[in-house]
C-alpha cells in the first residue's frame, strides 16, 4: 500500500479511529477515577561537617552519597513506626520511603508517600528528625568529636494535591494508545475490505479487457463543482443523447448487488432529470420505480431497472431487444466477486455494457429536484407499469395494439 492507500483506508474508515481515540481517552479517565489517590510529602536534610576536618567540602560529599541507605534502615524505620503507632509493617512502610542526594550537593531529600498526605508529612518529618540522629551517632568517634551534623532544613508540608495518578497524563495515554490502536485497526480493516470504492479496484475487479468498458467515476472534492465532470448522472446523459439522435434508445440499468435497487433507480432517476433538461423525453421503468422523471414506454430514451439476480433467458432477451446495459456500482456497497460474476452472467448472454458507472455511497440515494424545461418546471407523468423483463416481451404487443388503433 502507498501512502495515498494509507490516507483513503484512513478516511473510509474514520469511524474506527475516531471511535478508538474516544474509548482510549474515556479508558484514561476510567483509570483515573478507579486508581487510588498518592500523595507524596518531601523534607530536607542539611549536612554540614566540622572545620576541624581536613579536605571537609569532598569528605563530607563522600560521606552524603552513602546516607540514603540508611534513611530505609531498620534503625531509622522502627523507631519511626512506633512513635507514630503505625499499623503498616517495616516492609511496607520501606517501600514507602526513598531518599535521594542531588549530585554536587550535600542534602538529602526524604520522600515518604501514601493515601493521606498528613500522614506522608509526618512520617516524612519523623524519618528526616531519625535519621539526622542516627547518623551523628554513626558517624561520631569514641574520641566524642562530631565531624558532621545533620539539620532538617525544610520539614515536610501535608500536600494539597495527589502525586498520582495525573489526570492529564492518563487521558493523553489512553488517546495516544487509541489513536495508534485505531489507525492499525482502520488499515487492517480496509486490507480486509473486498468492497469496492475507487476506479482501480473496479477495474481490477472487472478483470481483463477493462480498456474496452467505459467507467465513469463520480470525482469528490473541488471536482465535483464541475459543471461538464461533476456528475455521473450527467455524463452518462451526455451519452445516452448520442445514441439517441439515432433513434430510440432503450437501456437496462442495475447494480451488481441485488440490495442496492433503491440506489439503482435513484441515479436513474437523476440520468432522467438530466435529460428533461435538454429536452429529451425519458422514463425510468422497472420495479419500485420513483415518480420523480417517468414517462411512458413511447419515450425517446427508456431507463429499465432491472435485478441482477434475473434468469439468463432474461440477459438474452436483453441482448436482442435492448440498446445496452449500465452498470452502477456504489461506493463500499458492492463486492469485487458481485461484479465480477455480473460481467460473466453479461458475457454468456453476449452484452457488453455501455459503462460501468462508480458513484459515491449514498448519492443515488437523494431524490433528485424536478428539471426545468424552457423556464416551466416538467410535471411528471405516472410511471408505467413495467416489470423487468415485461418491456422487452410486450413490445410488439403494444407494436400491434398502436397499429390496430391508427387502423
Amino acid at each position: 500500500m502507498e501512502l495515498r492507500d494509507y490516507l483513503a483506508a484512513l478516511r473510509r474508515h474514520w469511524v474506527i479511529w475516531v471511535g478508538a481515540t474516544l474509548v482510549g481517552a474515556l479508558a484514561g479517565l476510567l483509570v483515573f477515577t478507579v486508581t487510588p489517590k498518592t500523595y507524596e510529602a518531601s523534607s530536607t536534610v542539611f549536612v554540614s561537617v566540622s572545620p576541624s576536618i581536613p579536605n571537609s567540602a569532598s569528605f563530607v560529599q563522600q560521606r552524603v552519597k552513602s546516607y540514603p541507605e540508611i534513611v530505609t534502615s531498620e534503625a531509622v524505620l522502627a523507631p519511626v513506626r512506633e512513635e507514630l503507632g503505625l499499623y503498616a509493617s517495616l516492609a511496607i512502610l520501606r517501600t514507602r520511603v526513598t531518599a535521594t542526594n542531588p549530585p554536587d550537593t550535600t542534602q538529602l531529600h526524604v520522600t515518604v508517600s501514601g493515601p493521606d498526605g498528613a500522614e506522608a508529612a509526618a512520617i516524612a518529618n519523623a524519618v528526616a528528625d531519625r535519621f539526622a540522629d542516627v547518623v551523628e551517632t554513626l558517624e561520631t568517634p569514641s574520641s566524642g568529636d562530631e565531624p558532621v551534623h545533620l539539620t532538617v532544613a525544610d520539614p515536610a508540608v501535608a500536600p494539597t494535591s495527589p502525586s498520582s495518578p495525573v489526570l492529564l497524563y492518563l487521558v493523553a495515554l489512553g488517546l495516544v494508545a487509541g489513536l495508534f490502536l485505531g489507525l492499525a485497526g482502520a488499515v487492517v480493516r480496509s486490507r480486509m475490505d473486498t468492497t469496492l470504492h475507487s476506479e482501480d479496484g473496479v477495474r481490477r475487479a472487472w478483470g481483463e479487457d477493462a480498456a474496452d468498458t467505459e467507467f465513469l467515476v463520480q470525482p469528490s472534492g473541488r471536482a465535483r463543482r464541475s459543471a461538464l465532470t461533476g456528475q455521473a448522472a450527467a455524463t452518462l446523459a451526455r451519452r445516452l443523447e448520442l445514441r439517441a439522435e439515432e433513434g430510440p434508445v432503450r437501456v437496462v440499468v442495475l447494480s451488481p448487488s441485488p440490495a442496492e435497487e433503491q440506489a439503482t433507480r435513484a441515479f436513474a432517476e437523476q440520468v432522467t432529470q438530466v435529460l428533461a433538461g435538454r429536452g429529451l423525453d425519458a422514463t425510468v421503468t422497472g420495479p419500485g420505480a420513483l415518480s420523480g422523471a417517468t414517462g411512458d414506454a413511447r419515450s425517446r430514451i427508456r431507463l429499465d431497472v432491472a435485478d441482477p439476480l434475473s434468469s439468463l433467458r432474461f440477459w438474452k432477451d436483453v441482448a436482442q431487444r435492448r440498446d445496452g446495459v449500465v452498470l452502477v456500482v456504489e461506493s463500499g456497497r458492492v463486492d469485487d466477486q458481485e461484479l465480477r460474476e455480473m460481467r460473466t452472467i453479461l458475457g454468456s448472454a453476449g452484452i457488453t455494457p455501455i459503462a460501468v458507472v462508480l458513484v459515491p455511497r449514498g448519492a443515488g440515494r437523494r431524490r433528485p429536484v424536478p428539471s426545468v424545461v424552457d423556464g416551466t418546471a416538467a410535471t411528471p407523468a405516472p410511471a408505467p407499469r413495467t416489470a423487468e423483463a415485461a418491456p422487452a416481451t410486450e413490445r410488439p404487443k403494444q407494436a400491434a395494439l398502436t397499429g390496430s388503433k391508427r387502423s
